[in-house]
C-alpha cells in the first residue's frame, strides 16, 4: 500500500511540473486555449501543498486530523482544477480549430490526459486510504 502511495506521490509531482512547462510553452500560439496564470498557480500551490502533507503523513512526521483534512482538500481542488484546465485544454474537433504547433514531443492532448485523469484517480484513492487510516 505504501509503495502504490509513493508512486502515486511521485506521478503527482510529475503532473504538476509538466503542465507548469507545457501550459507556459505554449501559452498565446494558435490552437492553444489560454489560461489564467493565477488559475495555473492555484492549481500548482494546492498541488503541492497536498504533497507535501501526504509526504509528511507517509513519513511519519505529523498524524493531525487537521493537515490530513487540508491535505484532501487541497488534492481535490488540485484535481478539479485539473481537469477543467484540461476540458478547456482539449480541442473540441471542429472544422475551424487549430492544432497547437510545435507539439511533438505528445502528438496531442493523450499524455496530458492521461496524467490528469491518473492523479484523479489517486486522489480518490488518497481520500480512501487517508481517511480509512491505512497509509
Amino acid at each position: 500500500m505504501t509503495v502504490l502511495a509513493w508512486t502515486l506521490l511521485a506521478l503527482g509531482v510529475l503532473v504538476l511540473v509538466l503542465t507548469q512547462v507545457r501550459l507556459r510553452r505554449y501559452r498565446g500560439q494558435q490552437g492553444m486555449t489560454d489560461i489564467a496564470p493565477w488559475i495555473l498557480n492555484v492549481h500548482t500551490t494546492a498541488g503541492l501543498v497536498a504533497l507535501v502533507l501526504v509526504v509528511l503523513r507517509l513519513l511519519d512526521v505529523h498524524s493531525s486530523s487537521a493537515a490530513t483534512w487540508v491535505a484532501l482538500l487541497a488534492m481535490v481542488l488540485t484535481a478539479v482544477i485539473g481537469l477543467s484546465l484540461l476540458a478547456r485544454w482539449t480541442s473540441s474537433g471542429g472544422r475551424h480549430t487549430a492544432e497547437v504547433e510545435g507539439d511533438g514531443w505528445t502528438s496531442g492532448p493523450w499524455l496530458s490526459q492521461l496524467a490528469h485523469i491518473g492523479y484523479a484517480l489517486g486522489t480518490v484513492f488518497f481520500v480512501w486510504a487517508l481517511l480509512g487510516d491505512r497509509i
